[in-house]
């Protein structure tokens, strides 16, 4: 049967001592740095968490102002190409008046120039046929008599 042994008795009163010893002095200071421990990681994460929702605020702040700065730059950009179609057409038409301008001005000479050719050839032909009628009457016709002949001839080749 069962035989009871004195050193088995020692060793479990010896146990039991080492147990609430242990329970009073070490026990106790292991919670403590347990628990302050544990405290110590729930505050990390309460702060990690908090960075985290800061982090995520900041980022959607960012990413709104890169949108905001990205269609201020495509309103930039756009504002740009008209203001340069504007400058183009505004040249664009500068340039064609003054090559109607130019035209015009060039069409006005012309016209200048066939007058002025049209009376140095009628003077031309005055003093032709003055030669011609100075040769036919074969006499010295006037200074009075040549001006005369001159200006009507010019007013019959006017009148054509």
């Amino acid at each position: 049967m069962l035989k009871f042994d004195i050193n088995a008795l020692f060793t479990l009163v010896n146990l039991i001592i080492f147990y609430l010893l242990m329970k009073k002095f070490l026990f106790g200071r292991i919670k403590k740095v347990l628990d302050a421990r544990r405290k110590m990681i729930d505050e990390q994460f309460k702060t990690a968490k908090k960075t985290n929702i800061e982090a995520n605020k900041k980022l959607k702040d960012y990413e709104s102002r890169i949108a905001s700065y990205k269609t201020e730059g495509e309103q930039i950009i756009s504002d740009a190409k008209e203001s340069a179609k504007a400058e183009y057409d505004k040249i664009l038409d500068r340039a064609e008046s003054d090559a109607a301008s130019l035209r015009a001005d060039a069409e006005r000479e012309i016209e200048e120039e066939k007058l002025a050719a049209r009376k140095a050839s009628k003077e031309e032909l005055a003093d032709l046929a003055i030669q011609a009628a100075e040769k036919i009457v074969e006499k010295n016709v006037s200074a009075e008599t040549d001006s005369a002949i001159f200006d009507e001839f010019l007013n019959e080749s006017s009148d054509e």
